[in-house]
């Protein structure tokens, strides 16, 4: 599959345009957008609280057979390069969580 099956630029935006501030650690539910290529997508913008903000992308697909390649071109759709695998999920192994840092604070 190509980028373009996996996540769509209007995707792309709604997707941000709906992302969520997180703040401090909290868990929250992000209600995931369903991609017309089966891949459930969420995203939210991370404040640790410690002058760096990041760019938080979840990616899995309902049948429990999350394709690490495809979560790869639909992270680096998302956020371009420079962004890093970042562990597994809380509720759903099969998510695959990508951040990037958005914002350090310089000291």
């Amino acid at each position: 599959m190509s980028t373009d099956d996996l996540i769509t630029e209007a995707e792309i935006k709604t997707l941000r345009a709906n992302a969520k501030t997180v703040r401090g650690g909290d868990i929250v539910y992000v209600k995931p957008l369903e991609l017309a290529s089966g891949y459930n997508v969420s995203m939210t913008n991370d404040d640790a609280g410690t002058g760096r903000t990041f760019e938080h992308v979840s990616v899995y697909t309902p049948s429990g057979r999350t394709d690490p390649a495809d979560a790869e071109r639909i992270a680096r759709a998302v956020l371009g390069e420079g962004y890093s695998l970042f562990g597994g999920g809380v509720i759903l192994t099969e998510n695959k969580h990508f951040i990037k840092i958005k914002e350090q604070v310089k000291t």
